[in-house]
């Protein structure tokens, strides 16, 4: 190897600091919208989706302090995907907690929900 070679340069990181426990979850459920989101809680194992939820739970807390830091539209994509991240622990929060189950069985159907118009989680609202 070349001494005088350039360093590779370092990727950005996945997730802002102080959350790179919960970063292997980020390819799986960093999710774009809520049909992704209640699709992805749907075709889960509930122990998947445990696995999950009992990494993020603990950092809720401080996930919400961090992202109040940032209006939407403008945060850097670090908080974006984290935001996503909080966003997905809400759609299963109900699976684990009440249900034990990635299926809600006495609520509304969720095949007769139809979305009209989608609004970006990460949009600036006005």
């Amino acid at each position: 190897m070349d001494p005088n070679a350039p360093l590779a340069t370092p990727l950005p990181p996945l997730l802002p600091a102080g959350f790179e426990s919960v970063e292997p979850f980020v390819g799986e459920w960093v999710l774009p919208d809520a049909v992704s989101r209640l699709l992805k809680r749907q075709g889960s194992t509930i122990q998947d989706i445990r696995r999950f939820y009992d990494a993020m739970l603990p950092l809720g807390e401080k996930a919400l302090d961090y992202l109040r830091g940032f209006q939407l539209g403008a945060m850097p994509p670090e908080a974006e995907r984290l935001l996503k991240l909080m966003l997905s622990l809400a759609e299963v929060g109900p699976a684990v907690e009440w249900y034990n189950d990635p299926h809600v069985y006495d609520g509304f159907d969720v095949h007769r929900i139809r979305y009209h118009r989608q609004i970006a989680d990460t949009a600036a609202q006005r």
